[in-house]
């Protein structure tokens, strides 16, 4: 247990801290209250481990052994690498940093492209094959001369719409840093090792980039069901923290998007409170695989329950499948009932 004590800090999380969260007067303007409002979702005690479908789909084992296999992932391993990364998710803490509408446009203009791409490559198709059964028996048509003069528009935003998708394409890939167009410094974060959130002051300027504005335990805060209606005017869900007692409010859609369903917002909230309760192992999931053994209290359970390091990253896609569905039917019985 040494190892355990002297790599957490006195103040760590663990779920039975938000039973002894003190009496305090609630500062919340009803502006705020406006802005921050909803449903406020359950702490659990103990904390339980969940997980939403969005992280099971995009770290499958085959990009998990993809990402392993890249030289660029070994640095990940030194701790003074990972310090000043804008965004993290490790065995340490979550954190996120907020895009411009640099990468907004640029993302924008690389799908436009794409589609475009492909409607003009069907529209030309079906142009020619117009021209050509138009041509047959027909001498006054030359079908050669009719697509020269006639797909002339067709070409040129066949040529545009490539160069719109290849070009982003090719700026992702060439300067990924510019092209991701995020700010100079991380929006939140949530410390498994401290226990604290931490809510930057101005993350859009260079000069108050790493500034932090707010630094205050994980078990003073509340999470917050919300929603917006989309286009058709269907509820959108997403979460936000928000702390009992001073303005502090802390987005969630950044890192765990609005989904229409609510299960998987519950779920991104019930794995964020068993992530911060250094009680418990970190939650078993493919994303958290490689880091487990840099944690104490999940190498210990690890060590203890005999779980195989590579559970997920040496798992075929048939049986990686049936734990997919099997996680979709969890959620479903927990929360739905």
């Amino acid at each position: 247990m040494t190892d355990v004590a002297t790599y957490y800090a006195a103040e760590a999380h663990t779920s039975a801290r938000t039973l002894e969260r003190p009496p305090r007067e609630c500062r919340h303007s009803r502006k705020f209250k406006l802005f921050a409002g909803g449903q406020r979702l359950p702490h659990r005690h103990p904390s339980v481990d969940m997980s939403p479908m969005h992280g099971w789909r995009h770290n499958t084992p085959q990009q998990l052994r993809e990402l392993e296999a890249d030289p660029e992932m070994a640095k990940y391993e030194d701790p003074e690498y990972r310090k000043d990364l804008l965004g993290r998710w490790d065995e340490e803490c979550l954190r996120y940093a907020s895009h411009t509408r640099r990468a907004f446009v640029f993302g924008i203009t690389r799908a436009l492209g794409m589609v475009g791409f492909f409607l003009c490559l069907f529209a030309g198709v079906l142009y020619a094959l117009t021209i050509f059964f138009q041509s047959l028996g027909n001498t006054r048509i030359d079908f050669f001369e009719r697509i020269i003069s006639g797909g002339g528009f067709i070409l040129f935003t066949y040529v545009l719409t490539l160069s719109m998708w290849g070009g982003m394409t090719l700026l992702q890939k060439l300067f990924p840093n510019f092209a991701a167009g995020a700010y100079p410094g991380p929006s939140w974060e949530l410390n498994r090792r401290t226990g604290e959130v931490m809510v930057a002051a101005n993350p859009r300027k260079k000069r108050t980039a790493w500034q932090i504005a707010h630094r205050l335990p994980f078990h003073g805060f509340d999470c917050y069901l919300q929603s917006t209606p989309d286009y058709q005017g269907s509820p959108q869900y997403y979460l936000s923290l928000v702390h009992y007692a001073e303005e502090v409010h802390v987005s969630l859609a950044g890192m765990f998007g609005s989904t229409h369903s609510h299960v998987e917002q519950r779920a991104a909230w019930d794995m964020l409170q068993r992530y911060m309760d250094t009680s418990q192992p970190l939650p078993d999931i493919p994303a958290f695989e490689s880091d487990r053994h840099r944690d104490p209290t999940t190498r210990e359970h690890d060590e203890r329950t005999g779980r195989d390091p590579r559970f997920w990253r040496d798992m075929d896609d048939a049986t990686y499948a049936t734990y997919v569905s099997a996680n979709q039917h969890k959620l479903n019985a927990f929360y739905r009932g």
